[in-house]
């Protein structure tokens, strides 16, 4: 044992350093896998852990071959050592020590990637080390069904970038270009051939966006992208994008990456529709005043509401509730004691399940909860039980009616069972449940099974034990046992 050592407090307190190489050079291009082992091995060394490849591997959901092959892998990257395989042991080197050219790649299988990646960069020369994050990029990454980057396709990713960026464009930028390709699915020829028809069909309606934005430049990749990213995730159409650019323009403001902020935030709140973001601009100010009437009305303050109105109210609002009805569902709530926006936002989503939307709709459903109140106290009240009534007591005849269906002639003699035995409510919910279990739904089949919830006359028995006249046989009997006992 170790003369001085950590304690456990201490290590649970202290940090594990991680090179800023290992996010620059490696993470972005390795497979999530490598990159979780990789990190936590180094928090084992950092532990000064004896930890043995069988326990480390049970620790993350690995099996033990997985963390062989991922050391393997880290190993031909050169930023550890296997040092033994039985057991299995790794060393950590530093990374900073590691030049590229450590990594272990058969050159010749790139020969022909390494010719045409110079042809196409023509304007300056191509380092050993930009080569081996090429390599990296196509072995490395791969995706969740294991296919990786083709070489060929890689050429093609650099040339467009070539097109775009101009022959001297940076090796950081076509990995980026590439990764984000891949991470799409587009990692063979013919894929990135789809891609590129993709870009070379949206290049009108991208210079019509610029054009909208007050633009006359050339069009970028990173504008063809926003486009795609409107146009296939979002679901905005070009009439719509182009509505938006010209808004944003008016504020003399305009650029993609301020366009995307608004078409962003436009799909967050599910306005898609020229009339939909029309209608929510129209009627803005009147929808952030009623974000400040109902923080009010829950005793809420926000100075800014913007993050309310996105998360809360414009979802209210689309769900078809007006302005009135909202204050409304809020003043119960603050009455209630629920007074957060997460709290009203609950019991909307509650209402809104149930086809409570309109003003009338929720009016009668408030009155249904009074007269449901007031049946509830009558029925506590009869139980010898004096108190508001409270949602337990609301949700167990939620239960009742709606879930199990009884009606109110079966839950009073229910009642009546239990308030024979001085039992609470709760006595009420068991003999339900159990009526529920036997499909017992008809007072008729009720009353033929009460017989287990009544109260049985005990006192007959204890007369006739009392009651009881002992023989001078009996006494002479009970009188030797005792002295059998010696009392």
């Amino acid at each position: 044992m170790a003369f001085c050592k950590f304690s456990s407090a201490y290590l649970a307190k202290s940090y594990t350093i991680i090179d800023n190489l290992f996010f620059s050079r490696y993470l972005t291009t390795t497979p999530p896998k490598h990159a979780t082992i990789y990190l936590y091995g180094l928090y084992v060394c950092e532990q000064n852990d004896a930890m043995e490849v069988q326990k480390f591997a049970e620790n993350l959901g690995y099996s033990v071959d997985e963390i062989v092959d991922s050391f393997e892998y880290w190993q031909e990257q050169g930023i550890v050592r296997i040092v033994s395989n039985e057991p299995f042991q790794v060393q950590y080197l530093p990374i900073r020590s590691i030049g590229s050219s450590n990594r272990k790649y058969d050159k010749d299988k790139y020969y022909h990637f390494n010719i045409e990646a110079q042809n196409i960069l023509s304007e300056r020369m191509i380092t050993p080390n930009e080569y081996e994050e090429y390599y990296t990029l196509m072995e490395g990454y791969s995706l969740p069904d294991g296919r990786k980057i083709n070489p060929e396709a890689l050429l093609m990713i650099m040339r467009f970038c070539v097109q775009n960026k101009g022959a001297n464009v940076g090796y950081r930028y076509i990995i980026t270009v590439a990764r984000d390709w891949a991470c799409a699915g587009f990692v063979t020829p013919e894929q990135v051939e789809q891609r590129l028809e993709q870009y070379s069909t949206s290049s009108q309606s991208v210079i019509n966006i610029l054009k909208a934005l007050g633009s006359t430049k050339k069009t970028s990749l990173d504008e063809h992208q926003f486009y795609l990213k409107w146009k296939n995730d979002f679901g905005f159409e070009d009439d719509c994008i182009i509505h938006i650019a010209k808004e944003l323009k008016k504020s003399g403001k305009s650029n993609f990456e301020k366009l995307d902020k608004k078409l962003q935030r436009y799909y967050e709140l599910h306005l898609i529709s020229i009339k939909e973001i029309t209608d929510y601009e129209k009627h803005r100010d009147s929808i952030f005043n009623l974000a400040r009437d109902i923080n009010k009305t829950l005793g809420l303050y926000y100075q800014d509401v913007t993050n309310q109105v996105e998360t809360y109210i414009s979802p209210w609002l689309n769900l078809g509730y007006d302005a009135k009805t909202l204050l409304d569902i809020a003043q119960n709530n603050y009455l209630s004691g629920k007074r957060t926006l997460n709290n009203l936002n609950d019991t909307i989503n509650e209402l809104y399940s149930k086809g409570i939307v309109s003003k009338e709709a929720y009016s009668q459903y408030l009155k249904n909860t009074e007269n449901i109140k007031s049946t509830i106290e009558k029925m506590l009240k009869s139980l010898g039980i004096v108190r508001n009534v409270t949602s337990f007591d609301m949700d167990f005849w939620q239960r009742w009616t709606i879930s199990w269906g009884f009606n109110d002639e079966i839950i009073d003699y229910a009642v009546s069972l239990a308030k024979a035995r001085g039992a609470n409510i709760s006595y009420v919910n068991s003999i339900l449940a159990d009526w529920h279990s036997q499909n017992i739904f008809t007072l008729e089949q009720a009353k033929l099974s009460s017989d287990n919830y009544k109260i049985t006359n005990k006192k007959t028995t204890s007369s006739k034990i009392n009651t009881r006249k002992y023989s001078k046989e009996d006494n002479d009997s009970i009188f030797d046992k005792f002295k059998e006992m010696d009392i």
